[in-house]
């Protein structure tokens, strides 16, 4: 008896083991290169809509949903890796440039700050994303007369699957960053 309970007590703990838990980030993707002129770049922390500070990617839904995916997360704090994708997306457009991160080991006094707000950033009930965000450049010795504000709106299809969602929201992300690249 107590052999059978030993061979047994294996398939047991294997029936009650947790889901496996996919990780995803935001993947930084081509876009024209600008060039660049030595600036000094610093994006800063990104601020995001409460709705869209959760742990789980973005599930589909309706208009009055801020559904997520229970075993299908984010690697990190979605703010931060907005802010990385970010930093990745214009190193890449402005290559003569120095672009870093507002909360970077790497301290330095910018020429130029990078700010966004993000305020929608979800798929809808057919798998659609829409980013809406606020995007601003401004000189670190900032007069007034020398801050930018744009919104910027821009949908994609994103489809059902996490990996996909993750995908698509890479894609509208570069897109935000192709207008930063030419505001600075």
């Amino acid at each position: 008896m107590r052999r059978r309970f030993l061979l047994a007590s294996p398939l047991a703990l294997a029936a009650c083991s947790s889901p496996v838990v996919h990780e995803y980030r935001l993947a930084a993707v081509p876009g024209s290169v600008r060039g660049g002129s030595g600036l000094r770049i610093v994006v800063r922390d990104i601020g995001l809509a409460g709705e869209l500070a959760q742990p789980g990617l973005p599930r589909p839904g309706g208009p009055y949903t801020a559904d997520s995916f229970a075993n299908d997360v984010w690697a990190s704090p979605l703010p931060d890796l907005l802010q990385e994708a970010m930093v990745q997306n214009l190193a890449q457009r402005l290559p003569g440039d120095i672009v870093l991160a507002g909360n970077s080991a790497i301290g330095v006094t910018p020429d130029i700050y990078v700010e966004i707000n993000v305020l929608a950033f979800t798929p809808d009930a057919t798998g659609n994303i829409t980013l809406q965000a606020q995007l601003s450049t401004r000189h670190g010795q900032a007069a007034a007369k020398d801050w930018q504000l744009r919104n910027f709106t821009a949908s994609a299809p994103g489809g059902m699957l996490p990996a996909a969602i993750a995908a698509a929201m890479s894609t509208l992300w570069g897109q935000a960053a192709d207008i930063v690249a030419c505001m600075i």
